[in-house]
């Protein structure tokens, strides 16, 4: 500890400074390998989210809705033209 006491007293200012910064940035260097991958719900989520190309996704996302607009008004179809023939059968049964 005596040495590390009298190097310090012959080192002038700016020099301590530099020293500090560098003993920070090996600490945190070293703390940031040690961190264990985060879970969710037991899933590991990774610390880095990966980009996204928002362009891609809002083309995908109208093609989705596109389709569940054709999907539903090809379904409203069907059911109308299931009532109808409800409709006929119950006059013929009535």
């Amino acid at each position: 500890m005596g040495t590390v006491k009298g190097a310090a007293s012959k080192v002038s200012g700016p020099a301590i400074a530099i020293g500090a910064t560098a003993v920070g940035v090996a600490g945190g260097l070293v703390l940031k390998g040690s961190r264990r991958q985060k879970t969710i719900l037991g899933v590991p989520v990774p610390r880095k989210v990966p980009s996204v190309d928002v362009k891609k996704v809002a083309k995908s996302v109208g093609k989705a809705s596109k389709q569940l607009g054709e999907t539903s008004r090809s379904v409203s179809k069907d059911i109308e033209r299931v009532g109808d023939q409800a409709e006929r059968i119950g006059k013929i049964l009535g």
